[in-house]
């Protein structure tokens, strides 16, 4: 029986990245559930998003990320009832936070950062952050 899961193992060269990368090559549009949205993954689908300059991306990030003893990471932590500015809000504040670290201070990561802000400006990307905590992962591509 064949194995056709993606996954992140090397000898069976169907990782996620790879197959992120063929699909963005020929979608119109990129519908991502995603529990976070770390620095390091973008680097993924900025050679994608940069070969395809048609397609529309859409984030909908489900946990907040932090910078804890000098490390980036994820948190669900939610306060009452929010409204859906105020949840972008403390999202971007705590993006802002994260961002505020020497491990991404590179000519690299801002000449990614300045493409992501172009797409945003342009109207090609969206984000939004879920209501509630949410750690799931789904990738829907419109071909």
């Amino acid at each position: 029986m064949a194995n056709n899961f993606i996954t992140n193992n090397k000898e069976r060269h169907k990782t996620v990245r790879g197959r992120l990368n063929t699909l963005i090559a020929v979608s119109e549009e990129l519908k991502f559930l995603v529990g976070f949205f770390y620095f390091s993954g973008w680097k993924e689908l900025y050679e994608g998003l940069q070969q395809n300059n048609g397609v529309q991306l859409k984030l909908l990030i489900g946990l907040q990320v932090d910078k804890l003893l000098h490390k980036i990471v994820e948190h669900g932590q939610q306060e009452g009832n929010l409204s859906q500015e105020d949840l972008f809000n403390q999202f971007m504040e705590s993006l802002g936070l994260a961002l505020n670290n020497e491990e991404v201070d590179t000519e690299e990561f801002y000449e990614q950062v300045s493409f992501f802000l172009e797409m945003l400006e342009n109207g090609r990307m969206q984000i939004r952050k879920t209501e509630n905590p949410n750690h799931a992962k789904l990738y829907l591509f419109r071909l």
